[in-house]
Parts: structure tokens; sequence; C-alpha cells
């Protein structure tokens, strides 16, 4: 605050946090840094994930969901198929039958989501239409700890099928793709194929939810065996879209990218068309975009009964389709959770990961590198938001608090959409809302410290001056975050009404208290059409005075063009009203330099005062207008400052702007004389 003693400025201006503003933004720094470095903490912190990836869940369900490939369709053993063709598990003989009706009808690739470990009678049958290049197979490895005695029923494809079929025959190649391998997944058992279909093509079918049951991503691969680069004996088996890929483009090397910072998974795994997103655990993200039903689906009864059927519809074309076979009927037991239903068939995951991966770009669902950084870089974001808003708020809860709370709650959510419906990104939430959270609380903490701070210093400051008790009621009665006064640097004016005074005595009360409403409605009405950027403010008037005041960087000439058009809309008003013994003038004074503005009355009046060395000067100013004829007076930093103006090059100075010396004069209550200036703008 300042305050005036005498004639001299003394400058007491309190600070927040101890008396030091640059102390206070440290202090506000601090927590913002901090606040950041909690949210990637957080995001660390499993609870955490899994309710983001409830969240996640949601947000999915409220994007427009993505139109299926039209070239991959689906075959379902539904619960038709079942009451027409019979119980499961079917005879050998008709899955043969469907992978034959398959193959005539021209689909490219047979992807079954099954696993056949048990052999037959007719299993030579299923044999010669399973072992070819466009079928793929499932394998069910046993990763859950749980189960007390895994399976071990069937076999495992041969290394040399993996190398001829699945993987490359590069050596290389197969090193770099056992990097993928997980190394706190232990595989204890399996469902392999039966002995007939070891040489088929196959992919796994571990499926591994979260603790909430949700299945959000599976291993891209499970190992077993003995790391050998030069003679493989390590078993790499790929999830049953890597497996699928493979057979789709058999001449085609795997190949691994990784994936930019931020918006991308963390690597990339390429095999011709195929691009499989992968996190920094090697596993696949199940990019969920659609729900199970808006796939295009065969029931298996109607591939094999169509001819003895006539209700069937017919079959759509499946000419360079890839088809995946699996099974729909609840009481097969192969249901997933998704975002969009609780029990859906395990094959709509295989398509989701087959679709986004062969058609370009896709929502992956992946959670993006150093997702804890990005948690950070969040906070650092909206945080920086929360803090420039809390500048303009002071501590006035309601307009504290709830764009804090909005932002702690909706910046995060709302960041989380974009980057979900842009990238496919699955970014922390939970952690950024909780910092930012915690950031607001610390802001409110630090500006009531300040706050107190500022008391005891005001406190003890006007106790030097005023009783005790006095000083206690003058701090209850100033506004939450305010002090005594705040000082300005630009320009005041005042607008003195010469002769309302007589005038007043001589009209009717009410005609004198309209005239008096109208000066100042008219006032505000002209400053309220000023830029925002420029806009006065209108004090309170002193008799038959007004005061202005024009805080930098507004220009001069702006605040002379102000008081132009409120001299002349003033001037009809009051030459309406004057009596031939009582006639009404308007005359203005205008200088430059430093002033304060203050505050002062009880929360229910209140009232806007001006002081300071220019308030003194304009005061002296008005004294002189009537005896000089000069309807604007200017002080001499306010005419130095207009006088240095000048206009861009090639353009003339606006409204001809002219300043005449007066000469030296003794303003009142001055030791020395100034020279004022007249502007002759408001004669024209």
């Amino acid at each position: 605050m300042l305050l005036l003693r005498g004639k001299a400025w003394v400058s007491t201006k309190v600070l927040p946090c101890g008396g030091s503003k640059l102390r206070y933004r440290y202090q506000l720094a601090g927590a913002w840094l901090l606040a950041a470095l909690l949210a990637g903490i957080l995001a660390l912190i499993p609870a955490l994930q899994r309710g983001d990836g409830a969240l996640h869940d949601a947000l999915i369900r409220r994007l427009q969901p993505l139109p299926a490939p039209p070239d991959i369709t689906l075959v379902d053993i539904d619960e038709r198929s079942l009451q027409e063709l019979g119980p499961w598990p079917w005879p050998r003989s008709v899955l043969a039958e469907l992978s034959a009706q398959l193959r005539a009808r021209g689909a490219r690739l047979q992807v079954w989501d099954m696993a056949l470990p048990q052999s037959s009678a007719d299993a030579p049958a299923l044999a010669a239409q399973f072992i070819q290049p466009d079928v793929v197979l499932g394998v069910i490895p046993v990763l859950d700890s749980a189960v007390q005695q895994p399976p071990q029923e069937g076999r495992l494809p041969t290394t040399s099928t993996l190398e001829a079929g699945f993987l490359a025959q590069q050596p290389q190649e197969w090193a770099a793709l056992q990097s993928l391998c997980p190394s706190t997944t232990a595989v204890r058992g399996y469902l392999g194929l039966m002995p007939e279909l070891a040489q088929a093509r196959a992919g796994h079918l571990a499926a591994t939810p979260d603790a909430d049951g949700r299945l959000r991503r599976l291993p891209a691969f499970v190992c077993w065996g003995v790391v050998n680069s030069n003679s493989p004996q390590q078993l790499l088996l790929g999830q049953l879209a890597l497996a699928a890929a493979s057979a789709y483009t058999e001449d085609a090397p795997w190949q691994q990218q990784a994936g930019r910072w931020p918006w991308e998974p963390a690597q990339w795994l390429h095999r011709g068309p195929w691009r499989f997103a992968l996190d920094e655990q090697g596993r696949l993200p199940v990019p969920w975009q659609r729900p199970h039903q808006d796939w295009p689906a065969i029931s298996a009864s109607q591939l094999l009964l169509a001819d003895s059927h006539s209700d069937f519809a017919p079959l759509p074309d499946l000419q360079g389709h890839i088809v995946l076979i699996g099974a729909t009927a609840l009481g097969l037991r192969d249901m997933v959770s998704t975002p969009f239903h609780p029990g859906a068939p395990g094959v709509s995951a295989h398509a989701e990961i087959m679709a986004a991966a062969l058609h370009s770009p896709a929502r992956w669902g992946h959670s993006p590198r150093w997702g804890a950084w990005l948690a950070a870089l969040t906070v650092l974001v909206l945080g920086a938001l929360q803090l420039r808003y809390s500048q303009h708020t002071g501590l006035r809860p309601l307009l504290a608090w709830l764009p804090a709370l909005a932002l702690a709650g909706a910046g995060p959510l709302l960041l989380g959409l974009m980057w979900l419906a842009t990238t496919g990104a699955l970014v922390s939430l939970l952690a950024p809302a909780i910092a930012l959270l915690t950031l607001a609380f610390a802001q409110q903490g630090l500006q009531l410290l300040a706050h107190k701070q500022r008391n005891a210093l005001l406190a003890q400051h006007l106790q030097s001056f005023v009783p005790p008790s006095l000083a206690q009621q003058i701090i209850q009665q100033l506004p939450n975050g305010q002090s005594l006064g705040q000082s300005h640097s630009g320009v005041v004016a005042a607008l003195h009404v010469e002769g309302l005074e007589r005038w007043v005595s001589q009209v009717d009360s009410l005609q004198a208290l309209a005239l008096i409403h109208a000066l100042h409605t008219c006032a505000a009405k002209i400053l309220q059409e000023e830029p925002h950027n420029a806009r006065a403010q209108l004090h309170s008037a002193q008799g038959a005075t007004l005061y202005l005041s024009w805080p930098e960087p507004v220009a001069l000439e702006q605040a002379i063009t102000s008081l132009q058009r409120l001299h002349q809309a003033l001037a009809p008003i009051l030459q309406t009203n004057a009596l031939p013994q009582a006639p009404l003038l308007a005359y203005i004074a205008m200088e430059s330099g430093n002033y304060l503005l203050g505050l002062v009355g009880a929360s229910h009046g209140r009232r806007h005062v001006l002081l300071g060395p220019v308030a003194n000067d304009i005061q002296g100013m008005l004294a002189l207008c009537t005896e000089l004829d000069s309807p604007l007076l200017l002080g001499p930093q306010a005419a130095k400052q207009l006088q240095n103006t000048q206009p861009p090059p090639g353009q003339p100075r606006s409204n001809s702007l002219s300043v005449q010396s007066l000469g030296q004069f003794l303003l009142l209550d001055q030791s020395r004389p100034r020279e004022l200036f007249r502007l002759d703008l408001l004669d024209r």
C-alpha cells in the first residue's frame, strides 16, 4: 500500500508471503513443479491405473464406433448352429467341411479361434483341410499360477513350422523377436494341437484380463525353451492375430520400430501391410472400436446347410476376405468383458486387433511410452492455466474454487478424450486430477498465508498512527486479498462543472438530483464504450467534480478522445439546464504521473478515493480553468508526453491536436510554479 504523509510519498506496500512478491511467485512455481512430480508418481500406482481403465472404458463408449472393415468377416458357431448341427464339440469332419466351404467361396485366410488338442478317428480329414497355408489355428497356453494341475494336452507347433511360416528364416530376425518374450509370464501348461495338426500354423489364445475382469491387452508372444540364436530351441509363439499376419504375408519379414513420443505406442511390429502396436512390456493393446454386433457375421449352419434351408439369407461374397471362426453361443463360455458389453464373444478381441493392424489409422487404445512423464506434462499445462486464473480471483471462495475443481475434473477428461479420439492413446486421468486438486489446495494455502502476513504487517503499520482497536477494524473492513490502496502510473483527469453549487441552490431538489445523475450516467456510458484494454475508471465525485483515471499503458490520445466525447455530450445538457443567474460550464484538467487508488468505508458502503501528487495538481489546475478561459488544461508531464508522441510514417496526427503553452503558474499549496498548456481540441 501507499500512504501519503504531508507532501511526501512513503511506500509501505505489503507484498505476499513474507513481504516478497518474488518469494511468493517462487513458492507458487515450486508447488506447481511438485504437483507435476506428484502426477508422475501417481501415474505409476496400480490402483489408479485400474481407475483410469474404467474411465477410459467410459470415454470409449462416448466415441463414435468405427465401421467394420469390409474384408474381415466372422463365422459364428452360434445357438442356431448348435441346434441344427448338434452339440459341441462337433465331429472333425464338420469342421473340415466348414473349412472347405470357406475356401470354395474365396476366403483368403481362415483364422480359427479355438484349440483342437484331442485326436479322433476323422482327424485325417481335418488335417487335409487345416494343414494349408491359408489356415491359422489356436493354441491355449496356461499362464494362471492359480491353476494347480495345468494340462499339457496335444502338441505344440514345431520349431521348423515356426521358422518356415510364422517367422522368417533369418537368424537375426529370430533373435530380435526373442527380445519381445515377456520375462514375467511363465507358461505352466497348454492345450495344443492334435498330433495330426502338429505342422499347422498356430497362434496363442492366452487371455490376460485386468484385475477388474476387463480385457484390455494381450501378450504378443509366449515363449518356451532355451535361447540359441544359431540353432533356435526356444518356442516363440505369437498371438493369433500375429500368426494371421504371418500367414497373410508369408514372404515379408518382421520389422520392429520405436513409436514416436508421446502419441504413439512404445514400439511397432510391422509385417507387410500389417502394423501392430506394442507397449513397453511387449503386450498387444486391444483397440476396442465397435460393439460386437457391428461386425458382419455368418452363422456356421448357414454355410453348411444353405442348400437345404430356404429361410437363410443369401451368403455374402467372401472373395479375398479374412474369416475368423469363433464361438458366440453362451454355452461354450468363450466370453470376454469389453467396454461395450460385459460378455462379448472372445473372437471380438482378435477381430479388433486384426482390423486395427491392417486398416490404419486406428484408435489403438495403447498406453503411450513414459506415461508418467505425460501425466506430469498435463499438470504443467493445466496447472499454469489454474495459477494464471487465480491471480484475478484472490481469496474469493466461489470464484477461486469452482474453476479449480472444474479444471481438475474436466481438464484431464477432456484431454484424455482428445488423445483417445485422435491417436488412440490411453493417458493417465486420475493422477493429473489428484495433482491439480493438490495444487489448488497448496495455492489457496499460500494465498491464505500471504493474507495473514499482510494483515499482520498492515496492523503493525496502522498502529503507529491510529489506536490498535481502530487499526483492527480497518483491516477487518478490507475485502479479501486487497490492501488499503494500490499505486498506479497513468493519466488522471478531473471534470468540474463550474456554477453547479449555485445552480443547485436555485432549482428544485429533484431537478438537481436528476442533473447530477445525468452527469454520472453520461460519463459511465462513454467510458464503457472504450476498448476493454483501455477502459478508464470513474471515481466518486467530490462535489461538482468527477475524477477519471487511465492506468498505463493507455495512450494519452485515447484518454483525450474520451474526454472530448464526454465534453460534447455534456455541453447540451448543461446549456439546457443553465439559468441566467447560474450558468453551467464544464472544465477539464489532465496530467500524467503517479497516483493512489484507495477503497474506504465499511463493507456495506465502500467508495473509491483518488489521492497523490497528480490528484493535487489537477485540483489546482481546475481552479485556473475559469481564469485562463481554457476548457482543457494539460500539466507539464501530459503535454510533454503528447508532444513526444509521433504518428506512424505517412500518417497525420489524429484530430489535429494543438498544444499551446500558457506560461508558468503557482498552483494551490505548491512551492514552485508549473507550466500549464491549453489544448484546443475541445473547441472544435
